[in-house]
């Protein structure tokens, strides 16, 4: 897939998840290396799915913010790469339309975000990505006719592994140390207390707030220090999730994709236990294997997505992963058929 350098025009790419968003514009002339990166605030999911005007207002000030800093005029293509993005939208058009009226995008596109990442890990080579950070999620594929995802179904259903696990089971061992029950831990008890107040300020916390899996997430660097001082049940807890997340890439490495295997996010920085864990299962079960961390991040993918898709050269619609429209004097185009 080509490089950002060589796009045509100016390209924008938005990483965005449920803790915090990334933003920079590239040109002709300057790469990812000389763009500017400005961050806000993450997704907010409602009842309703994904909030799409709140979307917009986060956005705004921030791609016309990198914009500026990158000298373009305008803007070529715009990818959105985010979180469930695809799955999550009532309607992609609208958002397509309102991306162009708002930026003036010739080209919108809108991915998720396991794609941008699988794209900026691998440079879109064949093999498996798995990400882990606030949510876990895996995406097996040739970038053709194999395409393999594996959970990514949130906190409350799935994600194991990850920030949201890992925060949830360190406090659930945290509540039975208060309650007297086995599997307790008094460390991390200390920890609850110091970081959330009392228990039950922690109960009314999480259930009263649409950013629950954040604030499960917010524990990890807690279980973190408990397990680098010794703390049998946060060490338990981190092994525990290297293996999840093993299993998770595994199960994304379908016949016929090589044995590659790249890993991205910042959970995978949290301890060295959960890091040595998802290795060694890996390579248990796969002799040989090629496994690495990511070569770039998800918003260098969504760069170099946005630069294939102005040069013709971008991956086909994906339901479910990739989702493109040409907009021409306002009304969008679909390319190979609806979005």
């Amino acid at each position: 897939m080509p490089s950002p350098e060589r796009a045509p025009a100016a390209i924008c790419g938005i990483d965005i998840g449920g803790t915090g968003c990334r933003v920079a514009v590239t040109t002709p002339t300057t790469g990812l290396s000389a763009a500017r990166v400005f961050t806000g605030s993450g997704l907010r999911i409602g009842g309703s799915g994904l909030d799409v005007e709140e979307l917009m207002i986060t956005l705004e000030p921030l791609v016309e913010a990198a914009r500026k800093a990158s000298g373009a005029r305008s803007l070529d293509t715009l990818v959105l790469g985010a979180a469930s993005l695809v799955t999550l939208l009532r309607s992609a058009e609208g958002v397509h339309a309102e991306l162009s009226a708002r930026f003036g995008a010739h080209t919108t596109v809108l991915a998720s975000d396991v794609l941008t990442s699988h794209i900026g890990a691998l440079s879109a080579q064949p093999g498996v990505v798995v990400a882990a950070g606030t949510g876990a999620v895996a995406l097996g594929t040739d970038h053709a006719g194999r395409w393999q995802r594996v959970d990514g179904w949130g906190h409350l259903l799935g994600d194991a592994g990850s920030g949201a696990w890992i925060g949830a089971r360190g406090l659930e061992a945290a509540y039975r140390s208060y309650d007297g029950r086995a599997g307790g831990s008094a460390g991390l008890l200390d920890r609850l207390l110091e970081r959330f107040g009392t228990p039950e300020d922690l109960v009314r916390s999480v259930y009263t707030r649409q950013d629950r899996a954040a604030v499960l997430a917010s524990f990890v660097p807690d279980v973190a220090e408990a397990a680098a001082q010794g703390c049998a049940v946060a060490l338990g807890i981190f092994r525990s999730a290297g293996l999840e997340l093993a299993r998770t890439a595994t199960a994304a490495l379908v016949d016929g994709l090589p044995p590659r295997i790249r890993w991205v996010g910042g959970l995978f920085e949290a301890s060295p236990d959960l890091l040595e864990e998802f290795g060694q299962e890996l390579h248990r079960g796969h002799p040989g294997l090629d496994l690495a961390p990511g070569e770039g991040t998800s918003l260098e993918g969504a760069l170099q997505l946005g630069a294939a898709t102005a040069l013709g050269s971008g991956p086909e619609q994906r339901e479910g992963f990739l989702s493109t429209q040409h907009h021409r004097a306002g009304r969008p185009q679909q390319p190979g058929g609806s979005a």
